[in-house]
């Protein structure tokens, strides 16, 4: 079943979207930058963001650096539905 009230949060922001979409495994703030080319400072925000709605965990709070972000069983199932979405648009908008 969609959480159309996390869906809904998550499509607001684009970075959040892209950082949650990139999350394919453990993966620390740099990286996420590289990969989804999005500042530290953004990539920092949107990781709280997402921790405090639960769709993703730190690894290693502990430390204080290296830390490694993944995807909570929530957010796994968050991005399915949004790739589910990407995939209905595309198919809507060629059949026009």
């Amino acid at each position: 079943m969609v959480n159309y009230s996390l869906l809904s949060f998550i499509l607001r922001g684009e970075r959040r979207k892209v950082i949650l979409l990139c999350l394919d495994e453990p993966k620390i703030p740099k990286e996420i930058v590289s990969v989804c080319n999005v500042s530290i400072h953004n990539v920092s925000k949107s990781l709280k963001e997402l921790v405090d709605k639960g769709l993703i965990r730190c690894k290693n709070k502990e430390d204080k650096f290296f830390r490694f972000y993944e995807l909570t069983k929530k957010g796994r199932e968050l991005k399915k539905d949004i790739i589910s979405k990407k995939i209905i648009i595309k198919n809507s908008k060629s059949k026009e």
